[in-house]
């Protein structure tokens, strides 16, 4: 078996056979389909069992008792075979040529780990798509870990690290430094592929955009108010910055551009405390904002915070400056384009 494809799914009826439609239509077809059904509440589970009637490559795991996102990615590794793993979504789209495209990869640097690039596809209200926007990293064939290693921040600032859906990973690999997802919101992806590219000495990338992340307003992690959003994406900064000083490879230069992500997720959290879901005053937004600046990770990056982007450059000087009341306009600002004109700010967001 070539490839093994674990897909974990959870109340994902409207959109489950679309996904496994462009998984049977993969050009190449040694491959095996692991859906894990992490005991789904709507009809999931039992199209899952239908699907893999149908096609013998597909077989389905019942999970006793609900686990989420990580659990199930960690059970779907377990049974897997294959000498490559993907870890793909439900919910999202995939071009048919997927597998071809990470063979044809693989045959020219047999790597531990083949990046390809995604389209993101925002939607409206009514399902339609609004806005898209294609990420794709630099074609290049890394056989050492320094040129591995050389690669990660600029992937991580295109956004392009964190994911685990648009990698296709070594199986052995992974079982040999012993690598699971963690059970924790958002930032389990990154945390993953931080061990995974730890000590890795092999990797590929892929110039073309083989996958397509839908991101609805609906239901979303992007969208959902979450209390400790800001501390999440904290821990992920500070991660990335001690694997670059394990690797002692912590530079001015890549301060830099971990401070320009801070940056950019700070000003998400501080337009999503302005949403009624946050149940936050303005003085409320104040303190919070006055307690970052208290943060030891704050402290560590504040003479970096120099990003090139013009909407997050006018925000560090604010955040450098301490100057709560400035950055607390900016989250308003952000927040009423994003309620008044959504298409805007995709855009602005997008702009990174």
């Amino acid at each position: 078996m070539r490839y093994s494809i674990v897909m974990p799914v959870y109340n994902v009826q409207n959109y489950l056979k679309d996904s496994v439609a462009d998984i049977k239509k993969q050009s190449f077809s040694d491959f095996e389909l692991i859906l894990v059904d992490d005991c789904a509440t709507d009809s999931s589970g039992k199209l899952c069992d239908e699907l893999a009637k149908r096609d013998s490559r597909i077989q389905v795991l019942h999970l006793a008792k609900n686990g989420g996102l990580s659990n199930a990615r960690n059970q779907g590794m377990a049974a897997a075979k294959g000498e490559y793993i993907l870890f793909l979504d439900p919910d999202d789209r995939y071009d048919v040529r997927l597998l071809e495209q990470i063979e044809k990869s693989l045959k020219k640097n047999s790597a531990k780990v083949v990046l390809f690039g995604l389209t993101e596809e925002y939607y409206d209200q009514n399902g339609k798509i609004e806005y898209t926007k294609q990420i794709t990293p630099k074609q290049g064939y890394f056989d050492s870990e320094q040129n591995v290693r050389d690669q990660v921040l600029s992937l991580e600032c295109q956004t392009l690290f964190g994911y685990a859906w648009n990698k296709a990973y070594q199986l052995t690999y992974l079982r040999q430094i012993g690598v699971q997802f963690k059970k924790i919101t958002m930032i389990e992806d990154v945390l993953f592929n931080i061990e995974v590219f730890r000590t890795i000495d092999s990797c590929n990338q892929i110039a073309k955009s083989l996958y397509r992340y839908a991101i609805r307003k609906k239901g979303s992690l992007t969208t959902k108010y979450l209390p400790d959003y800001f501390e999440l994406h904290e821990r992920r900064v500070e991660s990335m910055c001690q694997l670059y000083q394990d690797w002692n490879m912590e530079t001015p230069e890549e301060l830099k551009s971990l401070g320009s992500i801070y940056c950019r997720y700070f000003l998400s959290a501080l337009q999503r405390n302005c949403s009624s879901a946050a149940k936050m005053s303005h003085s409320g937004r104040k303190k919070w904002v006055k307690k970052q600046f208290m943060s030891s990770t704050y402290q560590k990056l504040k003479a970096f915070l120099h990003p090139d982007n013009r909407l997050l450059k006018l925000l560090a000087w604010g955040i450098r400056t301490e100057k709560a009341e400035f950055c607390l306009i900016m989250g308003r600002g952000i927040y009423i384009v994003k309620e008044k004109c959504p298409g805007i700010f995709s855009r602005l967001k997008q702009n990174r």
